[in-house]
């Protein structure tokens, strides 16, 4: 049985946890419930090694942040969110892509952080990945949406891994 973070609730509606530290609440977004509490990397959460990345090591967070200052729920985030909780997830192999992603993705956004032309990397993929795969999602093509987003991050893996 796959063990769950103690900090880590549901709340009926959507995917969140609550840690408690110090006297301060801090939220957890879905993504780090993914990565971390529903233990894909569990002992490699920053919160219990007391580091924190506003991004969560998510490339597609990072994107929207450091291109166009987006908070972490904007439409572009939680579009994609709920495409991964509900399509993504039910597809044949869908948790194996869930999974896969957040073990490279920490990586991969540490490795484009330390190029020197990172805000055009990060302009890119909103432009390349973001925008296409929303605009896919909001027009029912949830295959096509799943397809560009498989192959775009084949190609962020092999150039930043």
């Amino acid at each position: 049985m796959a063990r769950e973070c103690n900090f880590y609730f549901y709340d009926g509606d959507y995917c969140c946890a609550l840690l408690k530290q110090r006297d301060r609440d801090y939220v957890i977004d879905s993504d780090w419930v993914h990565r971390y509490c529903w233990s894909y990397d569990h002992d490699e959460c920053p919160y219990y090694r007391n580091q924190s990345d506003s991004s969560g090591g998510c490339y597609l967070t990072s994107a929207c942040i450091h291109t166009k200052n987006l908070p972490d729920d904007c439409y572009e985030l939680s579009t994609l969110r709920k495409f991964r909780d509900t399509y993504i997830k039910n597809s044949p192999n869908g948790n194996n892509d869930i999974k896969d992603y957040y073990n490279a993705a920490p990586r991969i956004v540490d490795s484009i952080n330390s190029q020197p032309d990172s805000d055009e990397i990060w302009k890119r993929i909103y432009d390349e990945l973001i925008i296409p795969c929303v605009h896919l999602i909001e027009t029912g093509e949830f295959q096509e949406a799943y397809n560009k987003y498989k192959t775009y991050t084949l190609m962020l893996k092999n150039t930043y891994l």
